[in-house]
């Protein structure tokens, strides 16, 4: 009965996309590390160093309503966010998260996997129950990897609502976390988010990964912004499809053990905040 269930969501995914205008978020961003030029890529990575400057936390009180949750207040742990899970609908053979979840158990870190509704066709159900038994957790991320903040109130709600009953499939345990794709959020948004008594989340903690494929230098930035209470960003890696994220995670991790830091997903990091 589940794997019909699931095959009839495939079916309203393939639907849905088929009656939407839709780019892929990802198609203007490399795929592979060779396909950027040294000199795109050197100046992709001198753009983010100096729009970070001001720190995340600063720039998402100028640009999201207070409610928008980028960081907590805790000591000794930060949140670890993984957006675009689990697979794209164009990239059928790209499916990472069993490599993920093996990646996270070797460091006993734990994340909240932001998902995006249509990107759940090409991962075995099986795998992703494994992961929700591992201490980790998937969150609403929109059915597409797009922006939303031109859809009415009505569109963004079926969405959102479509979105859920996919996750519904693998957990009845969805956290009240949203994230917005692309950090595009409207008062159209805003309102169902409220109305569904869910928190937006961003973070303090991200190194513009989908468009600079150096792990090396994601890691890098990304530790040295980061604090305790800090909610960190990376985009799920696929095979061939900015796969040098898999090598970022795991830099992020070996760098965030050695700060003594636990990584925790969202609702891990949200009840000590709580318990304070």
């Amino acid at each position: 009965m589940g794997r019909i269930k699931l095959l009839l969501l495939t079916l309203c995914c393939i639907f849905y996309l088929n009656n939407h205008q839709y780019e892929l978020g990802r198609d203007k961003d490399p795929r592979k590390e060779s396909e950027i030029s040294y000199i795109s890529l050197l100046s992709k990575k001198i753009i983010w160093e100096t729009l970070s400057l001001p720190g995340m936390r600063f720039m998402v009180g100028l640009n999201f309503p207070k409610s928008t949750i980028t960081h907590f207040d805790t000591q000794n742990a930060v949140a670890f966010t993984i957006d675009d899970g689990f697979c794209g609908l164009d990239n059928p053979d790209g499916d990472m998260t069993k490599e993920v979840r093996e990646l996270f158990k070797k460091y006993n870190a734990h994340a909240t996997f932001f998902i995006t509704g249509s990107h759940c066709s090409h991962t075995k159900k099986e795998e992703i129950q494994l992961l929700l038994k591992d201490g980790h957790e998937i969150a609403n991320h929109s059915m597409l990897d797009t922006p939303y903040n031109k859809y009415t109130t009505e569109e963004f709600k079926d969405d959102f609502e479509m979105t859920n009953k996919i996750l519904l499939n693998y957990t009845q345990n969805i956290p009240n976390w949203y994230r917005a794709p692309h950090g595009k959020l409207s008062k159209n948004m805003q309102s169902v988010i409220n109305e569904k008594g869910y928190k937006h989340i961003v973070c303090d903690g991200f190194a513009n990964d989908t468009a600079i494929p150096d792990p090396e230098w994601i890691a890098k930035f990304i530790l040295k912004k980061i604090k305790p209470g800090s909610i960190i960003l990376i985009h799920m890696p696929e095979r061939d499809v900015r796969e040098w994220n898999y090598k970022a995670m795991e830099l992020v991790l070996q760098g965030l053990k050695s700060k003594n830091l636990d990584i925790l997903n969202l609702s891990e990091i949200n009840q000590i905040n709580k318990n304070r």
